[in-house]
């Protein structure tokens, strides 16, 4: 009887640890295309090639590199990296797989959410730096990460000044904080 119960144990802690290898059998394989193996390994090539040319940087500024020949390591690595740029956008991005339809009947096609909508000039900022326009209330802009200064017009003229100015550089009336 204890033999039993032990070989039923062994058999259900074997099968316990086996279940993912068993799991997967039944899946599609997730292998890499020969495209998304070359995209994965240009990606790659091209994050060490940015370490390398900030690593150079790094030893150039802390006087381990003389100008000469930071220059000409420098160009050589930004050549490479822009090789592999224009590789890696040659090469096709794989399709993505259809997610599949879920069992259950879809909702009715009106939507309780409201439509998306665009963000347009008035809802937000503009970023000095790249002219993006950004949400309202935003602290940094979110296309270039520049920190978002937002002016402050002036009660007399209306000229537009930066947040800090504590007086209009047009009047010279006094900006209340």
């Amino acid at each position: 009887m204890t033999l039993l119960f032990l070989a039923a144990l062994g058999t259900g802690v074997v099968l316990f640890i086996m279940f993912p290898v068993f799991a997967r059998h039944g899946e599609v394989s997730k292998a890499l295309t020969a495209e998304a193996r070359k995209r994965k390994n240009l990606g790659e090539q091209k994050e060490r090639l940015y370490d390398a040319i900030k690593d150079l940087d790094f030893e150039h500024r802390a006087g381990k590199l003389s100008d000469a020949d930071y220059q000409s390591v420098r160009a050589d690595l930004m050549a490479q990296a822009a090789a592999v740029i224009t590789q890696l956008d040659e090469v096709p991005v794989p399709a993505e797989p259809a997610p599949e339809r879920p069992s259950r009947p879809e909702p009715p096609a009106a939507s309780t959410k409201p439509p998306r909508q665009e963000v347009t000039a008035e809802e937000g900022p503009t970023c000095s730096s790249c002219g993006q326009t950004n949400p309202a209330g935003a602290k940094f802009c979110f296309h270039c990460g520049e920190r978002i200064v937002i002016a402050a017009t002036c009660p007399e003229c209306g000229t537009e000044l930066p947040k800090e100015a504590r007086f209009c550089t047009e009047c010279g009336v006094a900006i209340p904080a």
